[in-house]
């Protein structure tokens, strides 16, 4: 997918392909990816009535939950087991 398109390709969880990666992925499994490996590093809760599009809310708070339940920092866990 190139870049332009991508843009139109926000009203599903998995997004478009995710363009910044080597190995081919949608933005949903590079975000999962990237959460695992650093966390999920929310200062403060997200006040949603930033939102003024209901559909971009909805889609908002459904990938935060796929984010929040996936971000067990397993990597950062290992590493630092084993500087231990």
């Amino acid at each position: 997918m190139d870049f332009n398109k991508a843009f139109q390709a926000y009203d599903t969880p998995d997004g478009a392909n995710c363009l910044t990666t080597k190995a081919k992925m949608t933005q949903r499994q590079a975000a999962i990816e990237a959460v695992k490996k650093v966390g999920l590093n929310q200062v403060k809760e997200v006040d949603l009535a930033w939102f003024t599009d209901k559909a971009a809310r909805g889609m908002f708070e459904e990938r935060l939950r796929i984010l929040r339940e996936n971000h067990t920092c397993t990597d950062r866990v290992k590493e630092y087991e084993e500087k231990v």
